[in-house]
């Protein structure tokens, strides 16, 4: 396992488990923690022995979001807008003063790979944000998820204006959005906020059973089908014609595709290796 300070993170049965590791904070992100797991994701996705990523959090939440103290514009980093004008700000933050908090969430879609999350407690402000970025969501009863940013005077980042409408109604993104309101596990579950309810505990058992039938399968493909799936919320159908015949063409070259069409014609079950 290795293992930092703020994150935990581990390979089992070809599935990476990244889990936020800030208890006590409830796993609420710093600056330092998004810059780690912007570092973390961006390495995974040339680790081909990782062909499914789980993302949970340690303790009694997911994530809580933000860190108050970077919000606020207390923090050793200085924040634009709320920290003292004179403060040092680096380039890089400058242009992107959501910076790493952002750039998680498009890790999570660019890594290339399945992203499940198991999720318990809180899922609020950017940990919503991450939870929607994924592929699918396993919460237990114990789940609570507000785009909570409202009710701190801020208005919404980390990619939850694009992500809340597509995973759910727009009215429901829409009242989300405005008044930061709470929703408990069954209201969400009930929004398609959460893909599968399970009981207190089991959340993380779950995802970890999803994922394994992923990683058993011909991940090229699945890869390859996630990527398009993504694409295709910004493309014509045209182009998706022509991306997904490139895609067939590329998945049609792996080990995996010979070995499903075999064991489909010996009426077997195949063995998928990945490649």
């Amino acid at each position: 396992m290795a293992e930092k300070d703020h994150y935990l993170f581990e390979v089992k049965d070809n599935i990476g488990i990244v889990t936020f590791n800030r208890p006590d904070r409830l796993n609420a992100v710093n600056w330092d923690l998004a810059s780690d797991l912007v570092q973390l994701f961006r390495d995974l996705r040339f680790r081909d022995e990782v062909r499914v990523i789980v993302l949970t959090g340690a303790g009694r939440a997911f994530c809580s979001g933000g860190d108050a103290d970077f919000l606020s514009g207390g923090d050793d980093r200085p924040l634009p807008g709320l920290s003292e004008p004179d403060r040092y700000l680096e380039r890089y933050q400058r242009k992107t003063p959501a910076g790493p908090f952002a750039e998680f969430t498009k890790m999570i879609i660019d890594v290339e790979k399945p992203v499940i999350a198991a999720i318990h407690g809180a899922a609020v402000g950017a940990g919503l944000a991450y939870a929607l970025a994924c592929d699918r969501r396993f919460a237990d009863k114990t789940t609570r998820m507000s785009a909570a940013m409202v009710r701190l005077g801020f208005s919404p980042d980390c990619g939850i204006t694009y992500f809340l409408p597509r995973v759910t109604s727009l009215s429901t993104a829409l009242m989300m959005v405005e008044t930061g309101r709470i929703l408990e596990a069954e209201e969400a579950h009930k929004e398609g906020l959460i893909d599968e309810l399970v009981d207190d505990g089991k959340a993380l058992d779950a995802a970890m059973e999803y994922a394994r039938k992923l990683a058993n399968g011909p991940s090229v493909a699945i890869d390859l089908a996630r990527r398009f799936i993504h694409k295709s919320l910004t493309s014509t159908l045209d182009e998706i014609l022509d991306y997904e015949a490139v895609a067939s063409t590329m998945s049609a070259a792996t080990r995996d595709a010979r070995e499903g069409t075999q064991s489909f014609i010996e009426k077997r079950k195949p063995e998928f290796k990945g490649y």
